[in-house]
């Protein structure tokens, strides 16, 4: 599984806000049927915290968008058997993956099983 460095990039609101995001690199890397899922474009608008991965859905703050995949080839190191959450920090990307729709990852190949927007509270 992911290990190491955090790569800072910026995240999109559903609101078009600007804000910062700290993902691990090969998120960024992701290929949702041929878009790459690249962070939004900064700089980060003033007045609004970080965009969180890992933190309760439940606690306040922004928490970002995601999209789940099944395997149909895992990369190495993965278990072809599991789920894996991809986030996704520009909107119109999200918008545009379909359930179903293929995505490359670390080598490795899979299906988008289902969505999860963005939730601010």
């Amino acid at each position: 599984m992911s290990a190491g460095q955090f790569t800072r990039t910026f995240y999109e609101t559903d609101d078009a806000n600007i804000v910062r995001l700290r993902v691990q690199p090969e998120t960024l890397t992701a290929d949702f049927a041929g878009t790459v899922n690249d962070g939004a474009t900064g700089p980060a608008n003033a007045g609004f915290p970080s965009a969180s991965l890992s933190r309760s859905r439940r606690g306040y703050g922004i928490h970002a968008r995601y999209v789940t995949i099944a395997w149909d080839t895992a990369p190495a190191d993965y278990d072809d058997r599991g789920l894996l959450s991809i986030h996704v920090p520009v909107k119109a990307t999200f918008d545009a993956i379909t359930l179903g729709s293929t995505v490359s990852y670390l080598g490795g190949t899979g299906e988008v099983v289902s969505k999860t927007s963005e939730l601010i509270r």
